[in-house]
């Protein structure tokens, strides 16, 4: 006579952002960044290989595996699989190798993409180098710029004596920080 399982049920009454993050994730999903952009630093980069299907029809698939941990240093429980979108992006701002990836950090962004027709959400890297203030949280931190020195200033020229000062304003130029670079370049790939 089999033994019958027991079923046990609990619930939680936690308010959460997002539906899907009711179920269950093996892996980091776009929902886990909550609509924002969040940086990461990479702590180990390993190999996934999973097996897909059964019989005649079983597939192997290998892929990149990030842990990472959060500004304040605390490890995320979830691991980032990276799509090849994602993993180049990574290897064209930290090299090929990603042995070397394992310190660096990471800038991931909620964003679409389109696969099969539909428009779906999906987690992409960000294509410039966080600076180290905003991995830590400092006071410039979220700007999402790449930490590029800036360039040295250059001398003003001093007015001739019968020439007025021009106000700097009136030339009509916004003196606004550059915008960033566009989001997404890369995105023919998609993780879910």
């Amino acid at each position: 006579m089999a033994k019958k399982e027991k079923f046990v049920a609990r619930e939680d009454d936690t308010q959460l952002d997002d539906y899907r993050a009711y179920f269950d994730s093996v892996c980091l999903r776009v929902w886990h960044l909550k609509g924002k952009p969040r940086t990461f630093r990479v702590m180990k980069v390993t190999a996934l290989t999973s097996e897909i299907g059964n019989g005649s029809k079983r597939e192997v698939r290998k892929q990149p595996k990030l842990t990472l941990e959060t500004r304040a240093g605390e490890a995320i429980t979830l691991p980032l699989l990276l799509n090849k979108t994602n993993a180049k992006t990574i290897a064209q701002l930290y090299g090929n190798k990603p042995g070397l990836w394992a310190g660096k950090l990471i800038t991931l962004y909620p964003t679409t993409t389109e696969m099969a027709g539909d428009t779906v959400d999906c987690i992409r890297v960000r294509n410039s180098v966080p600076n180290e203030l905003e991995a830590t949280g400092g006071k410039d931190a979220g700007k999402g710029r790449a930490s590029v020195p800036a360039p040295a200033p250059v001398p003003a020229e001093e007015p001739d004596e019968d020439e007025d000062e021009a106000d700097p304003e009136a030339d009509g130029e916004d003196d606004d920080d550059a915008a960033e670079p566009p989001t997404g370049a890369l995105e023919t790939d998609h993780v879910q």
